[in-house]
């Protein structure tokens, strides 16, 4: 809402309060984070937010109807109680991996246990639990070249195992693994 229609109420800002020191370490974080993030996306073939469908359609989304959108903290995921997938691009003359993110708080989609196979093969099995403080993190899981070798793309998908679900899936990011980070 625009200030000026604000008037007898109340609104908060919340500001970081930094010393002169602290600033200097602070922004020297910043520009670390920065340049990480730079080499990233530069790395990146192909970056997806599952559960949103500006993502979903051009991927090739597929799933079973158990497989559901979620929000946290205002980013959308997406989790599943059987499978879902999304076809990814690949770049056969490197080699490839997967960087997936999680929440560390997500109540609706931990404890999972599920597999995350590529082209009908399981590269990882994977369990994912609640753990402190509340967080987005990324997992890599390396993709074997014999899977990509003269493909243009490949099919990932998240299968989870009898009597669990899909951890949310809140980012899918298919990168050059010899490219530096």
């Amino acid at each position: 809402v625009p200030m000026y229609r604000l008037h007898r109420r109340r609104y908060t800002t919340y500001w970081d309060l930094f010393t002169p020191s602290e600033w200097e370490e602070e922004k020297e974080r910043y520009a670390t984070e920065a340049e990480e993030q730079r080499r990233l996306d530069a790395a990146t073939v192909a970056y997806l937010e599952p559960g949103e469908t500006v993502f979903d359609r051009p991927f090739n989304y597929r799933g079973a109807e158990d497989s559901v959108p979620q929000r946290m903290l205002g980013r959308p995921g997406r989790r599943g109680k059987s499978w879902f997938s999304y076809d990814v691009p690949v770049e056969p003359e490197h080699p490839m991996s997967l960087i997936l993110t999680f929440y560390s708080e997500d109540r609706r989609g931990t404890p999972a246990a599920f597999q995350i196979q590529v082209d009908g093969e399981v590269i990882a099995e994977v369990e994912v639990g609640r753990s402190e403080p509340p967080r987005f993190y990324d997992l890599e899981y390396p993709i074997p070249p014999r899977l990509v070798a003269g493909k243009e793309t490949v099919a990932v998908r998240f299968e989870a195992r009898e009597e669990s679900q899909i951890a949310t899936v809140f980012g899918l990011r298919v990168i050059r693994a010899d490219a530096p980070r």
